[in-house]
């Protein structure tokens, strides 16, 4: 059952939408699920309630462009119930599930079919992607017309890379041809099939098999260099060492189409939380050095790095709690993303949320071709409320998700997601 169209008070919280020029401490008012900067010409209604929100943030809804929901599978242990509660307790209010689901999403009957269970299951909007190869196999295009015409608003086979370069080439170009955005995960396999963790002393010492950061680079290159020839965006996903920050970086000054995201763990924590063989800190792309999260953190200040995901890919325990070679890479992340990325971007800058806004509302809608959300009068309000100054533990056995795959169990953070509206309803609440 729905919630009914809220009304109520927001007192005395920043509010913060740099593209409506709005950076103030302020109140913000809804009324029937609509938001007015200034108090509605009526009498207090009995069923209107004050929230007051000192050192809290409010910003346009955050949107996650890579979300694993791995919905059909038969060894999933998500439900579209649990990834929007963990999604709207994260402070989303959309999200973008990935095509690594059994069947692959690379027909029509299947999109259909997830479509139909995010309706009747689904407490946000959820977008879905569909595969750039048949079977995500990267040997035969896709029928990205169809797959559009079903629903989807982006190509990838994430989290699988492009192998061939040749069809990589023909299926961005027919992709331009739909107007669908293309995701690309930027990895050499051939160069990283062996690997488990960053190729560095640390893997060498703990006996585990490299992956390079120059294995990513070089796809990065790639990348760039079919935007350039095509004039078309390519938007790379998970973003994880500093050479891939400067191509990016360079190629934007020079005016190619490129846009990439970074995960939230990827900016909080380096390859140190991999020393205790902890399988729930082995993600593809691998954690990687300190000197790598500093690049990755100034590519997000800087613009370098248009957005931040959470990469949330739930694995059932037993997957994980194996020797750290054989267990699957992933991790769980949409209910610490914004908290996480907040830390890691305080880093180096004393106020993240412009930073923030950016990369969790902007960028991931304008990759996608998405409507912009926006603190406006009259508009139905999508909005993430996060507490600025309040310590939590996070704890995966309280987590909404049904996985419990974290490596940030336990971590205390100095900032919470407390307040979120979808469409004009609640979806999340614990003021």
């Amino acid at each position: 059952m729905k919630e009914s169209l809220i009304n109520v008070n927001l007192i005395g919280a920043r509010l913060l939408d740099p593209l409506q020029s709005i950076d103030k401490v302020s109140n913000l008012y809804i009324r029937s699920g609509k938001m007015y900067l200034d108090p509605p010409d009526e009498k207090t209604d009995s069923d209107v309630k004050d929230i007051l929100l000192k050192d809290h943030i409010i910003i346009p809804g955050a949107f996650d462009m890579r979300v694993h929901s791995r919905i059909p599978d038969p060894e999933s242990c998500e439900t579209f119930e649990s990834l929007s509660r963990a999604a709207s307790r994260g402070g989303f209010t959309g999200i973008l599930t990935m095509p690594d689901t059994s069947p692959c999403c690379d027909n029509a009957g299947t999109i259909t079919y997830i479509q139909d269970r995010i309706k009747q299951h689904s407490s946000i909007p959820i977008w879905v992607s569909g595969a750039l190869t048949k079977g995500r196999e990267g040997h035969v295009m896709a029928p990205l017309g169809s797959l559009k015409e079903a629903g989807i608003v982006a190509a990838t086979d994430c989290p699988r890379p492009s192998v061939n370069s040749q069809i990589f080439l023909n299926t961005v170009q027919y992709a331009k041809m739909f107007d669908l955005p293309v995701i690309e995960f930027p990895q050499d396999f051939q160069l990283s099939h062996e690997g488990n963790a960053h190729e560095s002393p640390l893997s060498l010492k703990m006996g585990i098999g490299g992956y390079p950061r120059v294995a990513e680079e070089i796809a990065v290159q790639r990348a760039i260099a079919v935007a350039k020839l095509l004039e078309v965006n390519i938007h790379l996903s998970s973003i994880s060492s500093a050479g891939s920050v400067a191509a990016l970086r360079h190629a934007k000054e020079d005016g190619i189409k490129i846009t990439a995201d970074v995960t939230a763990t990827h900016l909080l924590l380096n390859e140190n939380a991999i020393q205790y063989y902890d399988t729930n800190a082995k993600l593809s792309p691998p954690l990687r050095e300190e000197e790598d999260r500093i690049q990755l953190i100034q590519g997000v200040l800087d613009g370098s790095i248009d957005a931040i995901t959470s990469a949330h890919l739930p694995h059932p325990s037993h997957l994980k709690q194996i020797e750290f070679d054989k267990s699957p890479p992933g991790a769980i992340g949409l209910e610490t993303s914004i908290s996480a990325s907040i830390e890691g971007l305080t880093t180096l800058c004393k106020d993240p949320y412009p930073a923030l806004v950016n990369a969790f509302c902007y960028a991931p809608r304008r990759a996608l071709k998405l409507n912009q959300h926006s603190i406006q009068n009259n508009e139905l309000a999508n909005l993430t409320v996060i507490n600025g100054s309040c310590k939590w533990k996070y704890n995966v056995d309280i987590d909404n998700s049904n996985a419990s795959n974290s490596p940030l169990n336990n971590h205390t953070f100095n900032t919470n997601v407390v307040y979120t509206v979808a469409n004009g309803r609640v979806v999340y609440c614990s003021i």
